[in-house]
Parts: C-alpha cells; sequence; structure tokens
C-alpha cells in the first residue's frame, strides 16, 4: 500500500501542468532609428514613436523597460540650432523678473500672445518653492536677469550670441559669461563632459534615486540640443531615471555635453499646445506643477 502511495507521489511530482509557461522572450527592437540608437541601455522595447515638429525639431517618445526591468517613459526634444530654430529661456508672464511661479503652459501662452513663436519647451532650474528664485544664474535675450548663484554646486546651459549651446560649470561660465545670451542653471556634477560620462561620487543629489527627470545635452559642435523628461513615480508606468540612466541616455542620443535640470514634480514637457507626459505634482497627483524659469524652442 505504501509502495502504492509513493508511486501517486511521484507521478504527480512528475506532472507539469501547473508549470509556470516559458517566459516570452524580450525585444529590443525599436520602430525607429532614433529609438534604436537607446537600446543599448533597454531590456525590452513597449513602443517609440517620432514627430516632426518644424525642420531641425524632431520629438522621440518611448516606453520600455530599462536594463534593471523597470518601465521607464522617455520624452526628448533634438533641436538642430539654425537662423531659423533657437533654444530661449522664459519667466512668468513674460518678463524679465524672477519671483513669480507659473506652469509651463501658462509660461508659453503668455509668450504666444506677446507674439512670440513656440514649439515647445520645458521646466528648467531648481527654484526656492517659497519665492519661485531660481538657484542659477538666468538669462533672457541676453539680458541677465540673475546673475548670482544661490548655491554652490550649480552649472550652467548656455546659448550664446552665435546661436551655439554649451554646458558649463560655475567657473567656466565665469571665464564666458560675456557670450550667452541664453542661460539656465542645473546642479551639481555635470552628467558628461567631452563625450565622458563623470564621476558622480562627490555628487550634492543621491545619484541612484529614482525620479521623474529633466535633462539637457548639446552635441560637440554646440549646434544640436538634445532636452529630455522622464517621467517617474509610477511602477507600471514609469519609475523615473537616477543619475546614471541620464548620463546613459545623453551619451546614447548623441551628447557630448550633459546636465540635470530639475526633476521630481517639476519634469514636464510641452508641445503643440499640450503637456505630454505626466508630471507628479506634490508626490503623485498627475498635474502641471508652476515652476521659474523655463527652456522653449523658438523659431
Amino acid at each position: 500500500m505504501i509502495g502504492m502511495l509513493l508511486c501517486v507521489w511521484l507521478l504527480a511530482a512528475c506532472d507539469n501542468s501547473n508549470a509556470f509557461d516559458e517566459y516570452a522572450k524580450f525585444d529590443t527592437t525599436a520602430q525607429t532609428a532614433w529609438g534604436q540608437s537607446i537600446v543599448g541601455y533597454v531590456a525590452h522595447v513597449k513602443s517609440d514613436r517620432t514627430y516632426n515638429l518644424a525642420d531641425g525639431v524632431d520629438v522621440l517618445e518611448m516606453a520600455f523597460l530599462a536594463d534593471d526591468g523597470l518601465a521607464m517613459q522617455l520624452f526628448l526634444f533634438k533641436i538642430a540650432l539654425s537662423d531659423k530654430i533657437t533654444l530661449r529661456t522664459t519667466l512668468a508672464d513674460d518678463k524679465n523678473q524672477v519671483g513669480t511661479g507659473q506652469t509651463i503652459m501658462k509660461q508659453l501662452e503668455a509668450m504666444q500672445k506677446n507674439g512670440k513663436k513656440v514649439l515647445g519647451g520645458t521646466n528648467a532650474d531648481f527654484f526656492n518653492t517659497t519665492t519661485y528664485i531660481p538657484y542659477g544664474v538666468c538669462y533672457r535675450d541676453g539680458v541677465a536677469v540673475k546673475t548670482s548663484f544661490s548655491r554652490t554646486d550649480c552649472n550652467v546651459f548656455v546659448i550664446t550670441k552665435d546661436n551655439e549651446a554649451c554646458c558649463f560649470t560655475e567657473e567656466e561660465y565665469a571665464l564666458h559669461k560675456d557670450i550667452v545670451r541664453e542661460a539656465v542653471c542645473g546642479r551639481s556634477t555635470l552628467l558628461l563632459k567631452n563625450g565622458e560620462q563623470l564621476d558622480q561620487s562627490g555628487n550634492t543629489m543621491p545619484v541612484a534615486k529614482m525620479e521623474p527627470r529633466t535633462a539637457i545635452g548639446v552635441s560637440q559642435d554646440g549646434k544640436e540640443v538634445y532636452l529630455m523628461v522622464v517621467d517617474g513615480r509610477n511602477f507600471y508606468y514609469s519609475n523615473g531615471a537616477d543619475l546614471l540612466d541620464l548620463m546613459n541616455l545623453m551619451s546614447a542620443c548623441g551628447a557630448s555635453d550633459a546636465l540635470n535640470l530639475d526633476g521630481g514634480g517639476s519634469s514636464t514637457m510641452v508641445f503643440q499646445g499640450r503637456v505630454v507626459n505626466n508630471p507628479t505634482t506634490n508626490g503623485r497627483s498627475i498635474r502641471e506643477r508652476s515652476v521659474s524659469d523655463i527652456v522653449y524652442i523658438g523659431y
């Protein structure tokens, strides 16, 4: 009897009807050439698509599992600077004055009411959330709206008077501020310099913390700008990125220099008259936050 029961148990143990199905193989094939340039840091591509907003202005939207298996949603402007296309800075109500918070949509609407042509934009500098004064310097169309740094760990994105883009440390900015036409700031160690990913061990921000992010990078010749937003704080939709992710993504896009702009609930991208990502104001609610300065694509 015991022998018969043992045989029945062994047969049941060999039954594979309750085993997990074989996992579907991850697919790292993107639908667009631009998306394919990023797949070295991707475990599985869910979707990718590109838009052309104007001559020299393209957008990539991409949903994927990162190489750590976490969901990520990326939005990316690629801007070829020319005599028709440039990046500019603005502030609340289209004024050369810091200290007022306003959403990106409202800032862009104010500019359009004043006859300025806008294709899209993102948030820019970190700021004091009580006073809305940005931490770094701010220039608008050659006007130095704010000339001082409120922190010692800022770095500076610049559009020069010759319409070329640069990412400067504070020290480099001090040497070249006479060429600045537009400027906004990021925080802490530059992500990339001369094509090299920089050591982040001395960064004043948590390097490995996953958050919504905004970052900006430039090509080696300063003629192309990459403006990126990564959504976060939603496990099944997008977990955000850490600073190492930003370095990898900016390198894959072709950036030579890059810096980290304000993130978290501030990370917002607007084009074609709408917010295209899911900004997480006040932690997790999906709505647009008032910010200090922004960068926008003008023509």
